[in-house]
């Protein structure tokens, strides 16, 4: 690899653009000397050097005052805007010299240029084209020929007369090259930075369904080739259109690409509002109505199926997008990886499916208990629901409210709604919301006043104190996901329990006393 000075990378660095080097003599390079001087192509003369091949020029006192080098340029060179070139030059004594662009195309002038090497071996030489020397004028084109001329005497601006003995080198011949590259494609093009459903190349037009009045997505394109540039103007409303307006490195081939937002038909409002609950009388999976949910994961195994959190009036739902099977599968989202609902009674979820229902079709929720290892089925609790096909639940929030039943649930571990119809169809999208476990209302702080139970210490590290007013049956205590941690039977109105064992956190303690049913909760430390 040439070695690049760091001068030239300073200069290059000055001037504010890149050049390309159109000749480094590693492959020839050198055209027909004229006026007597010889050229030769050799290593490089510095001790040590690490170029490889150089230029050798050579004058001589019996030549012509106008003796050169014509040099083959591996690429037009383009001298527009920027009409500067650099060359690397070897010398060990002060010197003048001028090179020459000239094969312009369309008509473009020839131009001569003069730079001065200051005697201290290699050194990277910048000269500009709008000398107009030698009877020539500015450069100002594209050209495909470079002459150097060995004796120029700067303080004459004219050749050297008469003819002198000179020797230097040259390498690495740098300038603008014509940009020729017409591909105007993209390779990627990215809605929210997701790689649009049936990207190509070739494909310039691409819909987009997004929800009316939600926020515009982004849009963002990368070019096939690193030269061309791409301006991307967004969408400003949905419905709307984005476009990506590629244009090649040679400046006129382009090619444009849109994204045109369509409607999706979406819920305008949020469903109606959970009743209150008790804390330990619900497991919420996903929703805001009893504080802090489990969450809900996507899968890896519906076929496709996703599902995004969005904001409609004010309350966040679940977007379901379908794939390629009739259901959408989650995972329970907490560190455990599942929940016990074994004291939860029903499940409920709202649901608004986009379209129009058919008769017969129904919405399955199936509850899948991992008794064993996380990910292994060991029973699923098939939940229906019918729909109506009446049109009166056409696009707009259904609530469902179903019996678990006797099935164990001790572990749930993901949860999955499977669409069917009487005529196979299947929604392209479906929002959730409000999917909760639950069990009816157990005793609250009142009827415990009520029955004068209560627990002591709370925190407390060891043991724990429950009393009451009449005889105390038998008594849980459930971890916050619902687990039951710990069993016994009382029958007495005042005991100590061993709580040395659980682990720091909140607990909730269930009671059962003369038919009722209550809970207390207490802190272990």
């Amino acid at each position: 690899m040439k070695k690049i000075t760091l001068l030239f990378i300073l200069l290059i660095t000055s001037i504010g653009f890149s050049q390309e080097v159109l000749q480094n003599f590693e492959n020839g390079g050198l055209g027909e000397a004229f006026g007597r001087a010889t050229a030769s192509v050799v290593a490089d003369p510095e001790a040590g050097g690490a170029r490889g091949n150089v230029a050798l020029l050579t004058a001589v006192s019996t030549g012509e005052t106008w003796q050169g080098i014509n040099i083959t340029l591996t690429k037009n060179v383009q001298l527009t805007t920027d009409k500067t070139m650099s060359l690397d030059v070897y010398s060990n004594s002060a010197i003048t010299i001028a090179p020459k662009v000239l094969g312009g195309l369309d008509s473009a002038p020839a131009s001569t240029g003069a730079v001065t090497h200051t005697g201290s071996g290699w050194e990277t030489l910048t000269l500009t084209f709008n000398q107009g020397l030698d009877n020539t004028v500015t450069a100002n084109g594209v050209y495909s020929a470079f002459v150097i001329y060995y004796n120029w005497d700067a303080g004459t601006t004219n050749f050297i007369d008469p003819a002198i003995n000179r020797v230097f080198y040259v390498d690495n011949i740098s300038g603008n090259t014509v940009p020729t590259e017409t591909d105007a494609t993209i390779s990627d093009l990215q809605v929210d930075a997701t790689t649009i459903s049936g990207f190509s190349p070739a494909v310039t037009s691409y819909d987009y369904e997004a929800i009316a009045g939600a926020t515009v997505p982004t849009v963002t394109a990368t070019t096939t080739e690193s030269a061309a540039n791409a301006v991307i103007t967004q969408a400003a409303q949905i419905p709307g259109d984005a476009t990506v307006v590629v244009t090649a490195e040679d400046g006129t081939s382009t090619k444009t690409y849109t994204v045109s937002f369509v409607v999706v038909p979406a819920p305008t409002d949020a469903p109606n509002s959970p009743p209150d609950r008790n804390a330990w009388d619900v497991i919420s999976l996903y929703g805001e109505a009893y504080g802090t949910e489990i969450g809900l994961a996507n899968t890896t195994w519906d076929n496709g199926a996703d599902s995004e959190e969005l904001t409609i009036a004010s309350n966040k739902v679940l977007k379901v997008t379908n794939g390629t099977g009739q259901f959408v599968g989650f995972d329970i989202a907490n560190t455990n990886g599942f929940v016990s609902a074994t004291n939860m009674t029903h499940f409920h979820a709202d649901f608004w499916i986009v379209g129009d229902y058919i008769t017969g079709q129904t919405l399955n929720t199936t509850l899948s208990n991992h008794a064993g290892d996380i990910g292994t089925e060991t029973n699923g609790i098939v939940l229906s629901k019918a729909i109506a096909g009446d049109g009166s639940e056409n696009e707009k929030w259904v609530s469902v409210d179903l019996e678990i039943g006797t099935d164990d649930r001790e572990r749930l571990a993901q949860l999955l709604f499977t669409y069917s119809a009487a005529a196979g169809a299947t929604p392209d999208y479906v929002y959730f919301d409000n999917i909760y476990l639950y069990r009816a209302a157990t005793a609250d702080v009142d009827k415990n006043n009520l029955l004068n139970v209560s627990v002591s210490p709370s925190p407390t590290k060891d043991d724990l104190k429950i009393s009451a007013q009449e005889i105390i049956e038998n008594v849980t205590i459930y971890n916050v996901l619902g687990k039951s941690v710990f069993n016994t039977t009382i029958h007495k109105k005042e005991d100590i329990i061993d709580v040395s064992s659980l682990q720091t956190g909140i607990y909730i303690l269930k009671y059962t006393m003369n038919n009722a049913v209550g809970t207390l909760k207490f802190l272990k430390e």
